[in-house]
C-alpha cells in the first residue's frame, strides 16, 4: 500500500497520522502528530516495512506544522528532524 509516496508492505503500513506529502520535499501535519516524524518518518523505521526498499524522504526535506506554528526538517546523515522555526510560546 503506498502512504507518503513510498510502497509498503501489505498490512505493515506505519501510522503517520495527519502527516501529508505536499511535494517531494515537503510535508504538512498537525502539533499531535510531530512525535511522529522521529517515531514513525524516519529510514530505520520504514525501511523494515517497505515493500521496494526505497525511502523517500529526501535529505532538508521540510515538516511544516499547520496548527502550531513551527517547522522541522530531515536530516539524512542523522536520520533525523529537527526543529529548526519553533512553535510561538
Amino acid at each position: 500500500m503506498a502512504r507518503l509516496n513510498m510502497d509498503f508492505k501489505e498490512g505493515q503500513e506505519p501510522d503517520f497520522g495527519s502527516v501529508e506529502v505536499c511535494w517531494a520535499d515537503e510535508y504538512t501535519l498537525l502539533a499531535a502528530d510531530v512525535r511522529k516524524l522521529n517515531t514513525v518518518l524516519t529510514r530505520d523505521a520504514c525501511t523494515p516495512l517497505l515493500a521496494s526498499g526505497n525511502f523517500k524522504v529526501v535529505p532538508g526535506a521540510v515538516a511544516i506544522v499547520l496548527d502550531e506554528p513551527a517547522v522541522w526538517k530531515y536530516h539524512s546523515g542523522t536520520d533525523t528532524w529537527y526543529e529548526v522555526i519553533p512553535a510561538d510560546e
